[in-house]
């Protein structure tokens, strides 16, 4: 049996709340009932909250490391998205 240590049960974490994230998306998408759209748009964003957290977490902690992208970078992608 496998141990579960922080990384494993974060990338868990983090995986239950992304499919948290798209059937919020689904049900926003799918409802014609005002309250029942702003209460899921409302969870959805605490979600969302929950979600960066878990990442800034396993990132501080070497479980999720990125590289952030140079200015230039930047730059290339708006002006690419600006011409679509």
């Amino acid at each position: 049996m496998a141990v579960l240590n922080d990384k494993l049960m974060m990338q868990d974490v983090l995986a239950h709340l992304r499919d948290l994230m798209m059937a919020s998306g689904t049900a926003i998408q799918h409802s014609n009932c005002s309250r029942m759209r702003a209460t899921v748009t409302k969870t959805s964003g605490r979600t969302a909250e929950h979600q960066y957290e878990v990442f800034r977490y396993m990132n501080e902690n070497g479980m999720y490391p990125i590289q952030n992208a140079t200015d230039a970078e930047l730059m290339e992608t708006i002006q690419m998205q600006k011409k679509k």
